[in-house]
């Protein structure tokens, strides 16, 4: 039987519904949530601007550019701007001249950020290469290289 996943979180996704069964309004409206959600957070450089965040806090907007390799300053602002959106960091400015403006993680950015060390965990614990398959991969590389 073909099944699909009907409610959203790590408790939710395991509930699962036949798809011949009609999907409740209530069930379409958290899956539309959770892929909201998903599409925002796997947007280029969302996940390093939360890492950046997670590693020391809070931070100035050149400071995080910095930590960022290769980022623009134009996505830099549109990720801060749309993590603030979402509530998963908070901006302060100071009113000084010139103004000071100051990024951090607020509750939900920090339980975000342990989500993702963990997945991160799991990416490293079962997609990391190991260090024969580098090493044969760099023989066909050079291999490839010797036969143009």
């Amino acid at each position: 039987m073909v099944v699909v996943a009907n409610q959203v979180g790590a408790n939710y996704l395991s509930k699962l519904t036949p798809v011949d069964q009609d999907i409740t309004k209530e069930q379409s409206e958290e899956c539309h949530l959770l892929h909201s959600a998903w599409n925002d957070l796997t947007k280029v450089w969302t996940l390093p601007v939360i890492h950046a965040l997670s590693l020391k806090q809070p931070a100035r907007f050149n400071e995080l550019k910095r930590r960022i390799q290769n980022i623009s300053a134009t996505s830099l602002a549109e990720r801060l701007n749309e993590l603030d959106q979402r509530k998963v960091i908070e901006r302060k400015v100071y009113p000084e001249t010139p103004p000071r403006v100051e990024y951090a993680l607020t509750k939900k950015g920090v339980e975000l950020s342990v989500i993702l060390g963990t997945l991160a965990e799991w990416v490293m614990k079962w997609d990391k290469p190991s260090t024969n398959s580098v090493r044969a991969n760099d023989e066909k590389v050079r291999a490839s290289a010797r036969s143009k």
